[in-house]
């Protein structure tokens, strides 16, 4: 069957053709056809400003992970192309290696190609030696653009050759270039700079820096007059201007003057525009046509986190971008024509790629405190040893050896408990071990008496954080307003209402979690009176906890109220803005702190049990904890000489040790005797 299909063009990229690239069609300014272009690229990018948006751009990728991507080629291949431009092969080298004597260094190629952002184009011409056969890449060597004469480019807009100033050699044919072009359209191959855009900004700028140099030489001492004496001749007019013109400003001037002669010096009157401010805002502009406007955050009127964060976010975006061009142009200018050289065009080639621009998150204590205080990430010694050695900080010195009796003790465990852990998990926990099934014990229903307590109290809290946050702002309203800054230090919440609220949920969860513990002794033929829980001691501690948790909450709003009472900020508008604060802060933290608290009520309960019921033999129980860290994990089953030293090893609801602090929910449980 014939094929019909099209193999000629009918248009063409461009509205004509000329055979020679000698200017952008487009382009209406002359300074900025090319090649007049180059030269005006090149006197901008040496402003402070575009420098530093300049660095921006191109320091982020010259940093990246450069690497050939193998996928999909043998490995002759592709160790090849990676020897030849010096590159890792990706997943495969890990390290850096040896320094490269000849040949291609690639971060000075990614240096080099990147002047496409400054002129609009970078082109490289390739060159091969052969060895053992092979044809190797030994040179990208650039062909800067100012040396560029003309660009051939054939009648389909691509490119067919370039001719340089001054060049012996002739032109150099399309199959010998790599040509980075960044935003090229149709057959422009000069493409686009990003410095275009700014060109505007840029020459008001210095303009007015000029004008704004000469305002203040020529204002800074006031402009000299000198009157000549009524009925003055011509001539002596004529002395007068000269004698004020001739006036300079220094330690040392002065002027004599003839009698009959008076000499002024007027300073501006009236208003002037300000220079500056016009400089920062064109200096502004420029960022903005860059998408690099987070450079300009400290400058502006406006700003925040968040505002900067999505910025940064934006720009590491157009970052990424720019990186997967040069990829994609170094990858079909380099590899592949090094691949169809030495095996022709059927032999799949790698690409180049990079990895990970904009994609590496700085790792600095707020970041760590954020993500330890949302559960994100649980502190463990790996996590310690990293920060002590990123913050250089000394380590954590050896830990003093335990007392006597502590050394003395045995820490046997039944093997009864481990030799049968099933590998499986139940209702988001492991399954239990003979010891905890053998003691009665339920941990669904463990859990759910300390989850709905928790999930309860959260839901009461409510109440208390929005007349805290109520309270807070009637009293920054009234500090902000008498001017008196330094009294928002002491700014105090009372925490009557909270101690109330947790001291009963404390209660109630320890009558629940001594009954069940009751129930447990039960299915192993023990019977136990309920004992009353020590509601005294529950209620110290929610007294403690509640009077924290107010000052906490006290201390940051008035941090938040420090920041926003600038000098015009109203008290209304401060007290509004430590609310509107407050209430979007996170409630990970007051989860962590009242959930502590009701699991140390969950084991006074169990505990107040324990220590009327006949002597029992007592264990560690991890089966609560549904990420367990590893101090957890090397007690879990561990079997207690005393329900003192059980009481010692949970006494705050969790094991004393864990990792996960205030988070641990493990347990004692007892096992006695059948002479019980």
């Amino acid at each position: 069957m014939a094929i019909n299909a099209p193999t000629r063009d009918i248009g063409s990229l461009d509205a004509g053709y000329f055979g020679h690239l000698y200017a952008d069609l487009l382009e209406i300014i002359p300074d900025l056809m090319w090649p007049t272009s180059v030269q005006t690229y090149a006197r901008m990018r040496h402003d402070p400003q575009l420098t530093a948006i300049l660095a921006a751009y191109t320091l982020p990728i010259r940093r990246a992970t450069w690497a050939v991507d193998p996928a999909g080629c043998r490995d002759e291949v592709v160790q090849l192309v990676a020897d030849d431009l010096g590159l890792p092969v990706l997943g495969a080298d890990n390290r850096p290696g040896p320094a490269r004597r000849r040949g291609v260094r690639w971060a000075e190629h990614v240096r080099l190609a990147l002047l496409s952002l400054v002129y609009g184009f970078a082109p490289f011409e390739r060159r091969y030696e052969i060895r053992d056969g092979l044809a190797r890449l030994v040179n990208l060597g650039e062909r800067l653009p100012h040396t560029v004469r003309a660009i051939d480019i054939n009648r389909d807009g691509t490119l067919k050759s370039i001719s340089q100033e001054h060049a012996a050699g002739g032109p150099i044919p399309a199959d010998r270039l790599l040509w980075y072009a960044h935003e090229r359209e149709g057959a422009s191959w000069t493409g686009r700079s990003i410095l275009r855009a700014s060109y505007g900004a840029w020459l008001i700028k210095h303009e007015v820096w000029r004008v704004h140099a000469t305002s203040i030489r020529r204002f800074g001492m006031g402009v000299p007059s000198v009157e000549a004496p009524a009925g003055a001749t011509p001539a002596q007019v004529t002395e007068a201007q000269r004698l004020a013109s001739a006036m300079r400003a220094g330690d040392t001037a002065g002027v004599g003057l003839p009698p009959g002669f008076r000499l002024a010096i007027t300073g501006m009157t009236g208003s002037a525009p300000d220079a500056m401010e016009f400089v920062r805002y064109l200096d502004q502009q420029m960022s903005r046509s860059a998408l690099a406007g987070l450079l300009d955050l400290g400058e502006t009127r406006n700003g925040s986190r968040a505002l900067g964060e999505s910025m940064l976010e934006l720009f590491f975006l157009s970052l990424q971008a720019v990186a997967d061009e040069l990829a994609d142009t170094a990858t079909l200018g380099a590899a592949v024509p090094s691949v169809d050289l030495n095996w022709g065009e059927g032999e799949p080639a790698p690409r180049i790629i990079a990895t990970d621009v904009g994609q590496r998150h700085e790792v600095n204590a707020e970041a760590l405190q954020a993500l330890i205080a949302s559960g994100a990430i649980t502190p463990d010694p790996e996590l310690e040893a990293y920060v002590r050695t990123a913050w250089r900080l000394p380590q954590r010195p050896a830990a003093p050896p335990p007392p006597a009796s502590v050394q003395a003790r045995p820490r046997k465990t039944r093997a009864r408990g481990r030799s049968v852990r099933a590998a499986g998990s139940e209702d988001g926990h492991r399954q239990l071990t003979l010891v905890e099934a053998d003691s009665g014990m339920d941990p669904d229903a463990i859990q759910a008496v300390w989850s709905d307590a928790l999930t309860q109290l959260l839901a009461d809290w409510a109440g208390v954080s929005a007349a805290w946050r109520d309270d807070l702002a009637e009293q920054i309203r009234g500090i902000v307003s008498g001017g008196d800054l330094a009294a928002l230090a002491n700014l105090v919440l009372d925490p009557g209402a909270a101690i109330q609220l947790l001291g009963a949920a404390m209660v109630a969860v320890a009558e629940q979690s001594s009954a069940q513990m009751v129930g447990e002794a039960a299915s192993q033929g023990v019977e136990v009176d309920q004992p009353p829980v020590n509601e005294s001691h529950l209620l110290d501690l929610a007294r403690a906890l509640g009077a924290l948790l107010a000052s906490q909450l006290a201390g940051a709003g008035a941090r938040e109220a420090i920041r926003r009472a600038t000098a015009d900020a109203s008290g209304e508008d401060v007290a509004a803005a430590v609310v509107d604060h407050l209430a979007g802060l996170s409630d990970a933290w007051l989860r962590e702190q009242l959930g502590g608290a009701l699991s140390a009520a969950q084991s006074d309960g169990r505990f107040a049990v324990l220590d009327v019921a006949p002597e029992a033999e007592y264990a560690s129980s991890e089966v609560l904890d549904t990420n367990t860290c590893k101090p957890c994990s090397d007690l879990d089953g561990t079997v207690f000489d005393s329900l003192a030293e059980a009481k010692a090893t949970y006494i705050t609801g969790g094991f004393i040790d864990c990792d996960g602090r205030l988070r641990c929910r493990g347990i004692v449980i007892a096992i006695w005797p059948e002479e019980a």
